[in-house]
């Protein structure tokens, strides 16, 4: 009995609890309304990351935002918008380190006009950039609506300072035609740290003393 208890106690502090964590977040709140180019929206308000945009700048801005998708105690404040057919083809880009993480997520609020961005890809990289996979596409209604993306089958993404995303807006109709993203979340489950079943040499060595005292021990106990 008295190895069956330290079997369990040894196996036990072998267990390591594995949690889901936010790496990176956008909230979009940083910027006064009005057009702004992305200075201020595109900065990281949790971890770090960088965001970039081909788009016009005249075409970046802001509106309303929404509680789809808040983190913690963020306010709905503002959200993204991205403007007009004329950057059709174009990209919402955003590199952001995976290191120490596994099974990554990305998640985000989105939301299109009536002559929107009707067909949008996501897209990853593994190299900072230097080459993009399609992930897939999906069209936002014309109020805002989780979208949500496991990446937890593309090995590559997980533990890799060169992670990237984006997003390749097509389909808009219309001049004012445009997409709101808000909240735009990347997450992954913490890579528990590798712990050694073989003992070290020192305690090795410590295990087989402790087992020579309690074998002389007995034998000197079993003459008395």
């Amino acid at each position: 009995m008295r190895y069956f208890g330290l079997s369990f106690l040894l196996v036990t502090a072998l267990i390591i609890p594995v949690h889901g964590e936010t790496i990176a977040v956008w909230n979009f709140n940083d910027a006064a309304t009005g057009v702004t180019g992305g200075e201020l929206e595109f900065s990281v308000d949790l971890g770090s990351g960088i965001m970039s945009s081909d788009f016009n700048p005249a075409n970046i801005g802001n509106t309303s935002g929404s509680s789809v998708n808040l983190e913690g105690e963020d306010p709905a404040g503002a959200a993204l918008r991205l403007v007009g057919m004329a950057n059709n083809g174009r990209y919402l880009t955003w590199m952001t380190g995976t290191q120490g993480y596994e099974a990554i997520g990305v998640s985000f609020a989105a939301q299109r006009t009536s002559t929107g961005f009707l067909d949008n890809l996501l897209q990853y990289s593994l190299d900072s950039g230097g080459s993009w996979t399609d992930y897939g596409g999906f069209s936002p209604g014309t109020t805002f609506g989780l979208q949500s993306f496991d990446f937890g089958a593309i090995t590559g993404l997980g533990d890799n300072p060169a992670a990237g995303f984006r997003i390749r807006f097509d389909g808009a109709t219309g001049s004012s035609g445009n997409n709101r993203i808000d909240n735009l979340v990347v997450s992954g489950t913490r890579i528990p740290p590798v712990v050694s079943a073989v003992p070290e040499p020192s305690s090795l060595a410590f295990l087989g003393f402790g087992m020579a005292a309690l074998a002389l021990w007995r034998r000197r106990e079993s003459k008395r």
